[in-house]
């Protein structure tokens, strides 16, 4: 028996399904969460951390559309924010403005720490690729031996260095993902919740 916490790497799975499987966009992180458990295992907190995409209103609509269907499954939403950024071409010198997404890795690193340390859970899922979150679970094994740190790997997603870090690896199958889908619409007190139309 094992409390479990779910860290979601938004972006970062956003990107995985975003052109080969865009069916399983509107994904519910909880019933995600909820995949990994054993029959005796328990589910401390599930936190989907991401960015809104400002300077895009179509984007930004939608993405909070999401969010609300999120908080409506009982997922914790952490939101970091887009720098702007300037980045020379080296072809041809001239100077593009592109925008840079900050604070989700460290939000996410953050909370995988304070977890273990606060004893949240005795077992934490990174749904991400990223390896930029290997000194997290890095620091977890160091100041709390007792608790573990594995991976979900975003569909089509690998990564070797994770996979080294990591106590344990979870799939992501395409079946899994079918039963894990938010109803296209959800009625939330007052409020309801419906998938836009043509989301990508």
């Amino acid at each position: 028996m094992a409390r479990y916490a779910v860290y979601i790497d938004g972006f970062n799975l956003f990107y995985a399904l975003k052109k080969p499987y865009p069916e399983f966009l509107w994904v519910n992180y909880s019933a995600l969460a909820k995949s990994i458990l054993g029959p005796q295992d328990s589910l401390s907190e599930v936190v989907y951390f991401s960015a809104l995409a400002t300077w895009k209103p179509r984007d930004v609509q939608h993405h909070r559309t999401f969010i609300k269907a999120q908080r409506w499954a009982n997922v914790e939403v952490v939101l970091g924010r887009f720098r702007e950024k300037d980045v020379k071409c080296h072809l041809c010198q001239k100077v593009f403005r592109t925008h840079e997404e900050k604070r989700t890795d460290v939000n996410i690193a953050v909370r995988t720490v304070a977890g273990a340390v606060k004893d949240v859970y005795d077992r934490a899922v990174l749904v991400t690729a990223d390896s930029d979150l290997i000194p997290a679970i890095q620091t977890v094994h160091d100041l709390t031996p007792a608790k573990e740190v594995g991976v979900m790997l975003p569909i089509g997603r690998n990564s070797y260095d994770l996979r080294g870090a990591a106590d344990f690896i979870r799939k992501m199958p395409q079946e899994l993902l079918k039963r894990c889908l938010l109803p296209a619409e959800i009625v939330a007190g007052r409020d309801t919740i419906r998938k836009p139309d043509n989301w990508v």
